[in-house]
């Protein structure tokens, strides 16, 4: 049993170590996103190009707007000067007429929504401007702190390692074998304790000839259930 408590506290060691290693990769993880500020400088691009895209739509629909009115105009005044005679050119003025009215009400009906989706655009981006300029400044003061954190967690990491070097010394190869090849097949779990006949592994109850073995065994006894190291006072 002396064995299977030397492994115990290894256990405890180990855990530690796995600790260090899972906040230590959570820090590196955050580090490397950057707090999300590339993917939100590009949705700012994303809403600059559109907000351009948008302005030069509402620009352009001001723009033919004139142009057919203007259009509008001059055909409406040929139409009813009176100075064309012939029925022919006046039917094609008057399609021509009709036509650009149509038109004109057309883009007329486009210029106000334009107008607005340019607005919501500008408004959109300069919202994500501002929270761009916010995270940023945000992201300045955690990045420091994750940089400090992960440095912390190198040194303990190192030290912790060397006190696990220190407590495999005197446990057997064989049986430090046997608890490096379940500690990862166990969920980190390779020991347990035996109490009133129970494996806190797997919470099964032992036969009493297996805890009478564990108890005279010299050396490491598994439970048959889950397989992992047993320990009992």
């Amino acid at each position: 049993m002396s064995t299977a408590r030397s492994l115990l506290g290894l256990q405890e060691t180990d855990q530690q170590l796995a600790m260090c290693r899972r906040a230590y990769r959570q820090i590196v993880e955050e580090l490397d996103s950057e707090g999300g500020i590339p993917d939100l400088t590009a949705a700012r691009e994303r809403a600059k190009v559109k907000q351009l895209e948008l302005k030069l739509e509402a620009a352009r629909n001001e723009s033919e707007a004139a142009s057919l009115g203007d259009r509008f105009k001059q055909l409406e005044e040929r139409l009813y000067s009176g100075a064309i005679t012939n029925v022919r050119e006046l039917t094609a003025i008057e399609t021509e007429h009709n036509t650009a009215r149509r038109e004109l009400a057309r883009v007329d009906e486009a210029i106000s929504p334009s107008k607005t989706a340019a607005e919501e655009a500008e408004q959109a981006y300069e919202r994500l401007s501002g929270e761009l300029e916010e995270r940023e400044a945000a992201w300045a003061l955690r990045r420091k702190e994750l940089r400090k954190e992960r440095s912390r967690l190198g040194a303990e990491y190192k030290k912790i390692g060397a006190g696990r070097e220190s407590a495999t010394e005197g446990i057997p190869g064989s049986d430090l074998e046997t608890y490096n090849a379940l500690l990862p097949r166990m969920n980190g779990v390779a020991v347990v304790r035996v109490d009133r006949g129970v494996c806190q592994g797997c919470r099964v109850r032992l036969p009493i000839g297996e805890i009478s073995r564990m108890q005279n065994a010299a050396g490491l006894v598994n439970c048959s259930s889950c397989g992992r190291i047993l320990l009992t006072e």
